[in-house]
């Protein structure tokens, strides 16, 4: 579904420039859950970013579907993270003074959906991460695994094709980490292409394909598992 060709990227940093990828080119399969690793400063993040149309390339090119998102137009990116990329974040950013099932409807009221269409997704978003009973809680009122289970409904709301989740089990513990490694692992049953960064090597033993970061640079690469072939 996507994939980097000689990608680098570099950040000015004051009189310095960071070298965040160093001719970075990998493929991120379609239907699969692969798993992005490598220590703090490898490029991880800065890899999904480019993938999630939130970035563009210093030079290279990221291809999905035969689009090269680093051509496309500010307005473009835009519909493209609105239309295709769900993402969910370590820290969960949800609006404190929101209940939860204003959360996930809120990115669709953003767009300009109906206030019933969107409360009709926004249930059914929650439905499918077993929160349903949970809706009219605020985050505060939320364990840090169900506030992460509202981060990734609100990230399923808008169906998207390409699920992008950065260390999604990092503040967690490890029961509650299992259960949402669970979740992202059911959405690739439902047809979509899960990319997560992580610290954890649990996930990239349950991910289908592993690309693992260094100094910006791919250390190493393991192809998808055949369906129905055990990690």
């Amino acid at each position: 579904m996507i994939a980097f060709h000689d990608v680098r990227k570099t950040y000015p940093m004051g009189e310095t420039r960071v070298e965040a990828l160093r001719g970075v080119s990998a493929d991120i399969p379609r239907e699969r859950m692969t798993a992005v690793m490598g220590p703090s400063g490898s490029g991880k993040s800065t890899m999904l970013h480019l993938a999630g149309c939130l970035d563009t390339p210093t030079s290279g090119r990221v291809i999905c579907d035969g689009q090269d998102l680093g051509s496309l137009s500010s307005r473009r990116r835009a519909e493209f993270r609105a239309t295709t990329v769900g993402f969910v974040f370590q820290k969960f950013n949800l609006v404190p003074n929101l209940t939860a099932l204003r959360n996930v409807e809120l990115p669709l009221l953003l767009r300009g959906e109906s206030a019933t269409s969107s409360r009709k997704k926004a249930l059914d978003a929650l439905d499918v991460v077993e929160l349903g009973d949970r809706s009219r809680h605020r985050p505060t009122k939320l364990s840090g695994g169900e506030q992460q289970r509202v981060a990734i409904a609100r990230a399923l709301v808008n169906a998207p094709k390409l699920v992008l989740a950065d260390e999604p089990t990092g503040n967690l513990d490890t029961e509650t980490g299992t259960r949402i490694l669970r979740l992202l692992r059911g959405l690739v049953e439902t047809g979509k292409t899960v990319v997560v960064v992580t610290h954890n090597p649990e996930i990239a033993h349950e991910a289908d394909a592993l690309i693992a970061l260094r100094d910006g640079r791919v250390e190493s690469l393991s192809a998808p598992r055949a369906d129905g072939e055990q990690a």
